[in-house]
């Protein structure tokens, strides 16, 4: 089956677009951008090479918008006009700071303008193209090499590539510099150039249909018969290394590209009725599937040689969703990003927040903690092939690293949401130190385990407000699931305050909401906040919160939220997401979803949501299957009436991580009744 027929390359590249919210989704309060900062970039699963149009715009690279954190992104003039085609692209994230975009390459006549506007844009999994003037550009990948072709419509065209290219190009921005950039020709066809950028070395190697020419920082190439072919590559170690990537044929990586997309997009086979849902399911599931990127073999944190997945430039998101649904599904990956994770925290003594093609993976300290141990113990859960006694060692010395003495000496962080990280993945480290025989990692990190009780106040049932939040409020981080959840709802004040608590987060019984667009104005934000109100899938802040109410016997609640979400929060096209889609967070969050399945984040543990999809065949990376069917699925019966796996009847709505990964079939009876 054709599964790349479904995928909208374009997805969330543009300004949101959504159906007008209704009912329980009318409640929700956006406060970040309506963005979803995509890019339509060519590239294979994971690859570690990416081609894309370039306009200079925020924050992938493509499209006219300016930086934002809040409502309605503003727009640049030109914008909508390509500087030309650039390589390594962000997928879905905000302002992290560095943005690649390296090598600009552009297709040109002498009197070309600088911008042009790109017409008859198309794009496939794998393939994008466009014509600017009468210039056809077109853009495939294998996973380490860009393969450019540009067809001319008249004589004396030629393709200019500019090494000294780096990041974003939009006014009143300073761009990000290049250092030590050397350019060179390595034979009649071939240029060559190495470069400091972001704090690490950057090595070119570019190939083409004709003689090359060298001036300054750019590498031309003169138009054959109306045709320029140019095949770039890019390495961590050496020039020599990246012309190792040279070869191939456009007409054969582009085949090779759309079938190695099929093949992963297969992995999750669904059946509905909706054409609608399919392309939003196997869009997002597209998504899902471009980063982490694999630099194997060209590590600069730690040896050469060894396996090595960069970009996890958002892992804070990553870690509940996007992660999660990589290591339920592809062996060979989710064993490397286990490998990166762990040699990179045995390198540097702690595991970093942010791993990219940058010196800055030591920074991003802000938004949580602990997040590579979260992902390290999900993946063990998962049955992924790791060594647990380094995993638990890693761990314990995150744990104990200079940099968060706050929490281990002080028992008090600048951010209770650190301290709820910190002390769940003791307690989850801990229980795994126990199974496997590490007494004394355990000991240490159980006493620890506990100190996540001083962040809430039994008065409100909440956290609380003597703290700093990231990208929300103490109502957005109140209602995540804890290891101890009985006993954080009975701090709550038992179960029913705890649904109260939960029911006005989530808005029942309250005004419908506005939410901003006016980008120059924050104070609608500002006042919004105030309402402690769901981010509404906007964010990744709190996406975890609807499965809290399973804990309290409100399943219907769950099926309620999501089902709305569902059906307000995604839909087709540039504008079908709703909010940044940082490292593809969101797009797993939707595919999840839409299959009926909730993975708590290192935990042993899955909680049931309400399906979209009629059925749906899951080739896990345990090399099992698991089977999901849905009896009297419609947009009225969005309940779970009864759920069964392998016709057993599930309690609570709730399975094991080993349950799922070990295969079977899980049933959802629903109804239109609560």
């Amino acid at each position: 089956m054709d599964y790349c027929k479904y995928v909208n390359i374009f997805q969330g590249c543009g300004e949101i677009d959504l159906p007008k919210a209704e009912g329980i989704a009318a409640k929700w309060f956006f406060i970040k951008a309506g963005c979803g900062n995509t890019s339509p970039a060519a590239t294979v699963p994971f690859g570690a090479m990416s081609a894309a149009p370039y306009s200079g715009g925020y924050p992938t690279g493509y499209g006219n918008h300016k930086p934002n954190s809040h409502s309605r992104p503003p727009k640049f003039e030109g914008g909508n006009k390509l500087l030309g085609f650039a390589h390594i692209q962000q997928s879905g994230t905000g302002a992290i700071g560095y943005y690649y975009n390296y090598a600009l390459t552009v297709p040109k006549y002498s009197d070309s303008k600088e911008r042009r506007i790109p017409a008859n844009e198309k794009a496939k999994p794998g393939y994008y193209s466009c014509e600017l003037e009468d210039i056809l550009c077109e853009l495939t990948a294998s996973k380490k090499t860009a393969f450019h072709r540009y067809t001319f419509g008249r004589e004396n065209g030629l393709v200019e590539i500019d090494f000294s290219n780096n990041g974003l190009m939009i006014p009143d921005n300073d761009k990000a510099k290049v250092f030590e950039l050397k350019v060179e020709k390595k034979a009649g066809n071939i240029a060559a150039a190495s470069a400091f950028i972001e704090g690490i070395n950057i090595f070119f190697a570019v190939k083409g249909n004709s003689d090359v020419e060298i001036n300054g920082s750019k590498a031309i190439f003169k138009a054959i018969e109306k045709e320029s072919l140019i095949t770039v590559s890019i390495s961590l170690i050496s020039v020599e290394n990246a012309m190792k990537h040279l070869d191939g044929s456009f007409d054969e990586a582009e085949k090779n590209a759309y079938d190695e997309w099929n093949k992963v997009l297969s992995r999750i086979k669904i059946e509905t009725a909706s054409d609608e849902i399919k392309e939003i399911f196997y869009s997002n599931l597209y998504h899902s599937f471009i980063k982490p990127s694999d630099w194997s073999g060209e590590s600069f944190i730690y040896e050469t040689g060894k396996p090595f997945m960069s970009d996890f430039a958002t892992l804070w998101d990553m870690y509940k969703t996007a992660l999660p649904l990589i290591l339920m599904t592809d062996k060979k990956v989710s064993e490397d990003i286990c490998e990166t994770l762990l040699l990179t925290g045995e390198k540097l003594g702690n595991l970093p927040n942010c791993i990219g093609l940058t010196d800055r993976y030591k920074e991003f300290s802000e938004q949580a903690r602990m997040l590579g141990a979260y992902v390290l113990m999900t993946a063990y859960r998962y049955g992924i092939s790791l060594d647990p006694h380094r995993m638990v060692k890693v761990i314990c010395d995150d744990v104990f690293a200079p940099n968060k003495t706050d929490f281990v000496i002080d028992g008090k962080c600048r951010s209770h949401t650190w301290m709820l990280d910190m002390a769940d993945g003791c307690a989850l480290a801990a229980q795994i130190a126990d199974e496997i025989g590490e007494t004394e990692i355990s000991e240490k990190l159980k006493p620890l385990s506990a100190q996540w009780v001083k962040c809430f106040d039994p008065e409100t049932g909440l956290l609380n407000n003597d703290s700093s939040y990231y990208e929300g409020t103490l109502y957005n981080y109140s209602f995540r699931q804890m290891v101890d959840m009985e006993r954080r709802i009975g701090i709550a004040g038992g179960k029913d305050r705890f649904v109260e608590l939960l029911d006005r987060f989530f808005g029942y019984g309250a005004e419908d909401v506005i939410n901003p667009t006016d980008p120059f104005d924050y104070s609608p934000v500002e006042e919004g906040i105030k309402l402690g109100r769901f981010e509404g899938f906007n964010n990744e802040s709190d996406t975890e919160a609807p499965f809290t109410y399973n804990y309290v016997g409100r399943h219907d609640r769950i099926c309620e939220i999501i089902r709305a979400g569902m059906k307000y929060m995604f839909t087709t096209g540039r504008g079908g997401l709703p909010g940044n889609n940082d490292s593809d967070a969101l797009s797993s969050y939707y595919v999840l979803n839409a299959v009926g399945l909730f993975p708590v984040a290192g935990q042993d543990l899955f909680i049931l949501g309400s399906p979209a999809v009629d059925s749906a065949e899951i080739l896990l990376s345990s090399e099992k299957t698991l089977k999901i069917n849905v009896i009297n699925n419609s947009d009225e019966n969005i309940y779970v009436e009864k759920a069964t796996f392998n016709s057993l009847p599930i309690d609570n709505f709730t399975l094991t991580a080993k349950q799922i990964m070990d295969g079977g079939t899980i049933e959802f009876i629903m109804t239109d009744k609560a």
